[in-house]
């Protein structure tokens, strides 16, 4: 991908390019990106308005059920919040509303979204595909049931890919979003395991023994298990046929993956076959990213924190947490830097999907 709308994204935020050993091509780079004044404005070309958000349900016989989550420039409409809760703050949309198009016979650009790790909530990229609907894109959250044992868990790493082209083929078809969809401008957007799904299908899946490998040994990329030795359950017991097949989707233009999971085991002998970036968030250069292949532009964003891909947590938040047993520190440093962190990542996806449509 030759530098575009993205390299002008680094510029604007005053970007320093970090040496990593094994990466030295234009396009394989690893970018700083700093928070702050610069980010406030990063994506200050969206529209501020609220956008329309739209439910679809996918039942399948043969395959598991699935909910989409569609978010799209609207027209307006009341609002109100959308995919809050105790913890997490609700986004606000315009449910139902019906979809602005800058003309009757345009399109949008798609960008399907896979969000979180194994155990996160049914729309908690709700701010992300948000975000990616007020900059023009239909956004849709692609949100399967939540699993029901540690050893079922084992599996998401093969289905969050497959749920994202089973999504795709439905929306597709659907009589009434088809003909709003682009099918040249299809884009996967993924964080932790979903940006694992994403890399998927962009054709660099996970190596299927180093993945049923991946709590044999320290740093292997999977974060779950302590959790899953807990409920003595290992990798090894994942349906290897199914991890091993095919998941590469060519229609996906592009993919972007915000703090990926499995990257030491990520199958990297092929390269990749389509545009990808990876956002790092903090400012450790994750382990198995000097392994990338060209074709995979990386960004870390030092002052970012681990779990800034999630929602700003409601005032109670973290107290919640602390009281339920969970980890406070997934509300992060504060709503601020939450905020900031939001921006720069919303920012960098919408400067990264415009190069990759504007250069295949």
């Amino acid at each position: 991908m030759r530098p575009g709308g993205f390299a002008a994204f680094v510029m604007a935020l005053a970007l320093a390019p970090l040496a990593l050993p094994q990466m030295a091509s234009a396009e394989h780079r690893t970018i700083a990106a700093q928070l702050g004044t610069a980010a406030s404005g990063a994506a200050s070309d969206a529209s501020g308005a609220a956008p329309g958000v739209f439910a679809l349900d996918i039942r399948g016989a043969e395959a598991r059920a699935l909910s989409l989550t569609l978010w799209y420039p609207a027209e307006p409409g009341p609002e109100s919040d959308f995919a809050g809760n105790a913890v997490f703050r609700g986004t606000r949309a315009i449910p139902g509303a019906a979809p602005h198009l800058a003309a009757p016979d345009s399109r949008f650009p798609v960008v399907l979204i896979s969000h979180g790790g194994l155990r996160s909530a049914a729309d908690s990229g709700a701010w992300l595909a948000a975000g990616l609907a007020r900059a023009g894109y239909l956004a849709v959250e692609v949100n399967a049931p939540r699993t029901a044992d540690a050893r079922a868990a084992l599996d998401e790493i093969w289905r969050r890919p497959q749920d994202m082209s089973r999504a795709l083929d439905h929306l597709l078809r659907h009589p009434e979003w088809a003909g709003r969809i682009d099918p040249d401008q299809i884009f996967a957007v993924g964080f932790a395991l979903g940006g694992t799904a994403a890399l998927t299908l962009a054709g660099m899946g996970p190596d299927a023994e180093g993945y049923l490998q991946s709590c044999e040994n320290a740093g292997q990329g999977n974060p779950d298990c302590g959790w899953l030795a807990a409920q003595g359950v290992s990798p090894e017991q994942t349906d290897a046929a199914a991890l091993d097949a095919d998941r590469h989707d060519p229609r996906f233009r592009a993919a972007i993956a915000i703090a990926p999971e499995y990257l030491p085991v990520l199958d990297v002998s092929n390269g990749i076959d389509a545009p990808a970036l990876v956002v790092s968030l903090g400012p450790d250069i994750p382990s198995g990213a000097a392994r990338l292949p060209d074709g995979v532009a990386q960004m870390t964003l030092p002052q970012a924190g681990p779990t800034d891909g999630f929602a700003l947590c409601t005032e109670a938040g973290p107290q919640i947490l602390a009281r339920d047993g969970g980890n406070p520190a997934l509300c992060g440093a504060s709503s601020e830097a939450r905020a900031d962190a939001h921006r720069v990542i919303l920012a960098a996806i919408t400067a990264f999907l415009q190069d990759a449509d504007a250069h295949p």
